[in-house]
């Protein structure tokens, strides 16, 4: 017989196995002192378990632990202004649109290209800065 696993171990002491099956197992925690410590120690805790009065969880369980989490009267924490993106996302806008309607296609072109460098190179912080306000998506 292969070495049982701790699993296999914890349906002989449920008995969830068969007769033939419990046979094995038993002859061979008898003479294998790992899965015989594993079965005692598994005796242990359902004879403790046994002997725990039972009782119900307090009544008002779920509004302490919430209490815990956020204490009532607790000032929200405060947002960010999101001014400062939006005026520089609208400068680069309105530049846009001058360079075009001065008919400089290149300076247009050159201003797109600065343009995404610079949202390039803050999309990490954005995206971590998103992240820890809670607006990740989920997970799916």
């Amino acid at each position: 017989m292969t070495h049982p696993t701790p699993a296999e171990l914890l349906e002989l002491h449920f008995g969830e196995t068969g007769a033939l099956r419990a046979a094995r197992l038993s002859a061979h925690a008898r003479s294998c002192p790992e899965c015989s410590s594993l079965l005692e120690d598994v005796a242990w805790a359902t004879r403790l378990l046994a002997a725990a009065p039972e009782a119900a969880p307090p009544a008002d369980g779920l509004e302490r632990v919430l209490a815990r989490v956020a204490p009532p009267g607790a000032p929200a924490p405060r947002r960010k202004a999101a001014w400062p993106a939006a005026v520089s996302s609208a400068a680069v806008v309105v530049a846009g649109a001058v360079a075009v309607a001065l008919g400089g296609a290149s300076w247009a072109l050159a201003l797109f290209a600065a343009g995404s460098l610079v949202t390039l190179s803050l999309a990490p912080a954005l995206i971590l800065e998103s992240q820890r306000r809670g607006g990740a998506p989920a997970a799916r």
